[in-house]
């Protein structure tokens, strides 16, 4: 085999015929285009082959855009003709004319604020940006990554391990190393790596893409591979990518300077610390293994929402407007990758080359102010909006929020009211998918634009307002089909084991606008101001129990690992930041502010702040008696809305104002977890759905809609109804369910 796979290795002769029938082929591929049969031809046999080595990637893959790749250090001024050409039609550069210069002092160019700080939020960004400004490094005593041997990979990165101690042992620092090579002392196992890769910390397997592998970067992964993380996690060097270091600075926030700096610094700690130093050229500045990097090998970003310039959710019209300006438009994972359901995008200046440190970080700022301006541009009349609405509403006929609009009723409203209306039906306007679509941004929403919600609320919960009126009552005795001893016990029915019991219902503050028109400030305020609310129910013996916050700064703040055991325990809610309709109502904005959840000793009583209401309150159990805690959420909420300042958002007309029409009324969902094995036959609830929904009643998975059902058969089953049923009612339904689920399993 290896005697054949020699005999089958194309020849120096072979590659060069090879290159010559792809160019004309691939005007794109710039490597193809600078290759000259006389400069080839010019060279020793040594630098012919190594000039075909940096070539390899772009001959295997013609359609690449720049398709070479230094291997060594000096391949810049070995090769100089060759890897000019390329720099020069990538970079758009005439180099007889520019060179490169160094230089990270922002108060030497024009167009500086006088105060010298490059603050976004003097431009109108509203929110804390995700800010990262990179650069790479390559240490001289190397080959570059795509000629390193393992050895050389290996060899390297144990080289590194005394730069980091320093780091480690520095208070401005700290932190740690990881790695990912096999026997390394801090190596770290896989669900730790795709742990940091999620986290944008660590860089993603290289060993299946092509293009590094041709170019031999990707090669005898993951050898030599890993990552040193600050304490604070906002400075990170990556060890063995495309470069041997990529060195990146990383905060939230509005001022670059502070990224910027930090990494000049650091900068120029690493550098004193490396033997031999880190790879230069007087003619082209920082040497790295790709040209589109050389010169600062610097990339500035922050992550910015321009939900205008990415309707329909591609970042095809942002590219197509930005790229002018000299801005790169990229996904959250970086290239070929989602941009974020509310429109968030990566942006960064897309010069390295020719243009200095300092003004690639005052060209970030001023493509910021660029990107707002053009955002602003796109952003559609209220005109535009109702022809969009005009439009789709023949299209989705169950899209509850469109069939309800009305464009006399519209036209009759003050301009105020008008843009109330589109903002409480944006949700169902963006997402025509929707079933109900729209979502009350104020208490007063319903009794301001009652002719819209009513004709929802009817539409949706099927019921003739001009015939009945939702009516509020906890007391069950006064029902009819309530067992003598008003024990709703469905052990009575035949329930053999205790069943996992909620009920919950929420409940909007009367003094701040619903979840969907909220400010981040407004959130802030909100948890704030319930915490003497939670102080008194930690104080109370019924109770106990503590409140734990994910807002940043929090007295009670807890952090992810310990966020993520309340998620997985059902607990706390889950992060609501990736949910597109729940973004466009406006209710996931500004995540995690003003977020929490309070937790009783027992576990046995939740209050969750800031999800789809300012409040969801719920009392769970394992059980047979319904009544358990139905009795315990009747008396908390009693309790507690005597203690909130100007008390609770209802209704005279709708009963309890929930941002959602779909549980204003009661706002009160009551379910169990209940095991129908025979009905869910194939590990599917489709079947009891079918059979079950007639019946009033709702089925979903284990963790809410659109999750799995427990691998025994186990649903969670609540009535469906929320509205024009009372309280009381709702319980003795799912009393009444219970029976009807036994006799259809039994079936």
């Amino acid at each position: 085999c290896l005697v054949a796979e020699e005999k089958a290795k194309p020849t120096p002769e072979d590659i060069v015929k090879s290159i010559e029938e792809l160019k004309p082929k691939w005007p794109d591929n710039i490597t193809l285009q600078c290759f000259d049969r006389k400069y080839y031809d010019s060279l020793s046999d040594e630098n012919k082959a190594k000039l075909l080595e940096c070539m390899n990637s772009g001959i295997q893959n013609p359609d690449s855009s720049m398709g070479c790749y230094a291997c060594r250090p000096d391949d810049y001024e070995t090769l100089k003709p060759f890897f000019k050409a390329a720099l020069q039609k990538y970079h758009k550069v005439d180099l007889s004319k520019t060179k490169h210069v160094t230089n990270w002092d922002i108060t030497k160019l024009e167009g500086v604020p006088e105060d010298q700080k490059l603050d976004v939020a003097k431009l109108g960004v509203k929110e804390n940006l995700s800010m990262r400004v990179r650069t790479g490094r390559n240490l001289k005593k190397f080959p570059l990554p795509g000629a390193m041997t393992k050895e050389d990979r290996v060899q390297m990165e144990k080289d590194l391990q005394k730069v980091f101690d320093k780091l480690i042992a520095d208070e401005k620092f700290g932190g740690k190393y990881v790695s990912i090579t096999p026997g390394h002392p801090s190596f770290i196992d896989k669900k730790e790596y795709d742990s940091l890769v999620k986290d944008h910390i660590m860089f993603k397997d290289m060993s299946a893409d092509k293009y590094l592998l041709d170019a031999g970067i990707a090669r005898d992964w993951p050898f030599g591979r890993g990552c040193y993380i600050s304490a604070d996690r906002g400075f990170v060097i990556w060890v063995g990518e495309e470069d041997h270091l990529r060195i990146m600075a990383m905060a939230k926030g509005t001022l670059l300077n502070v990224v910027f700096d930090r990494l000049k610094a650091a900068i120029d700690y690493i550098e004193s610390l490396i033997d031999g130093g880190c790879a230069k050229s007087e003619e082209f500045g920082v040497v790295t293994s790709c040209p589109t990097n050389i010169g600062t090998g610097m990339r500035a970003s922050v992550h910015i929402k321009l939900p205008n310039l990415t309707k329909g959710g591609s970042d095809k019209n942002a590219k197509k407007i930005l790229k002018p300006l000299g801005l790169s438009v990229r996904g959250l994972g970086g290239e070929h990758t989602p941009i974020g359901v509310d429109g968030t995008v990566d942006i960064s200046p897309s010069a390295r080359f020719c243009i200095s440190e300092a003004e690639i970080l005052l060209a970030l700022y001023n493509g910021i102010k660029e990107c707002l301006v053009a955002e602003e541009k796109a952003k559609p009349t209220p005109e535009d909006i109702v022809k969009s609405i005009e439009e789709l509403k023949p299209k989705w006929p169950d899209n509850i929020t469109l069939q309800c609009f009305d464009r006399k009723y519209y036209d009759s409203l003050s301009d105020e009211n008008k843009a109330k209306l589109l903002e409480c039906m944006n949700s169902g306007i963006q997402n025509p998918d929707s079933s109900m679509g729209c979502y009350a941004c104020r208490p007063d929403d319903y009794e301001t634009l009652k002719p819209f919600f009513k004709a929802a609320l009817q539409k949706y919960h099927k019921v003739d307002l001009s015939k009945t009126k939702h009516v509020t009552n906890w007391d069950i005795t006064k029902l009819e089909g309530v067992p003598e001893d008003q024990k709703l016990d469905v052990a009575k029915l035949g329930v053999k084991e205790n069943l996992s019991m909620r009920v919950r219902t929420g409940r909007n503050l009367k003094k701040f606008p619903l979840p969907g028109a909220m400010t981040k400030e407004d959130r802030v305020q909100m948890e704030k101001d319930l915490q003497k609310v939670f102080d008194k129910l930690i104080a109370d013996e019924k109770f106990g129990g503590k409140y734990v916050s994910i807002t940043p700064g929090h007295p009670s703040f807890i952090d992810k690992k310990e966020y993520d055991s309340l998620v997985k325990d059902h607990i706390m809610f889950k992060d609501m930041s990736a949910d597109k309709y729940l973004l466009d109502a406006g209710i996931a904005r500004d995540w995690p502010f003003g977020r929490g959840c309070y937790i009783s000793a027992d576990r046995g009583f939740v209050i969750w702040v800031g999800e789809e209401d300012h409040l969801r309150i719920m009392a769970m159990a394992k059980g047979t008696l319904l009544n358990v805690v139905f009795d315990r959420l009747k008396a908390a909420i009693d309790y507690i809305e005597s203690l909130i300042d100007g008390g609770c958002a209802k209704s005279e007309e709708f009963g309890v104002v929930t941002s959602c029409p779909t549980n204003i009324g009661t706002g009160m969902r009551a379910s169990v977890h209940i095991k129908l094995p025979n009905l869910t036959k194939g590990g599917s609830d489709k079947n009891a759905k079918k059979i079950l929904k007639p019946l009033g009643l709702s089925v979903r998975g284990l963790g809410g809609e659109h999750t799995p059902i427990g691998v025994d058969g186990t649903v969670d089953i609540s009535p469906s109804a929320r509205f024009c049923i009372s309280e009381a009612e709702i319980l003795l339904a799912l009393y009444n369910g219970i029976k009807e689920c036994l006799v259809a399993e039994e079936k």
